[in-house]
């Protein structure tokens, strides 16, 4: 019964796992300042698309939108909170 529960929110947590795992590896390869510089820009991203699925979808749409997009940028600040940390440890 939970996993049939658990199912539709797969995609949804997959998305957010995905975007922190993705700026994890990101942080690697790029500095400290550009890294914030970009998951500043995506955040922003992020709120747009919130504004937009408020104001112009609307309705249960906008709602599963809103709710991706707080998940993925939920994962965009975790991962590059753990990759700036890593970074510093090393």
């Amino acid at each position: 019964m939970d996993a049939i529960m658990l199912e539709g929110w797969t995609p949804i947590l997959l998305m957010g796992i995905g975007s922190a795992i993705i700026l994890f590896f990101i942080s690697r390869k790029i500095s400290r300042k550009a890294l914030f510089l970009t998951s500043t820009l995506l955040s922003l991203i992020c709120i747009g698309v919130v504004i937009y699925s408020k104001d112009v979808v609307g309705g249960w749409e906008g709602i599963g939108l809103g709710v991706v997009t707080f998940i993925v940028f939920i994962g965009i600040w975790l991962g590059t909170i753990v990759g700036a940390v890593k970074r510093s440890t090393n």
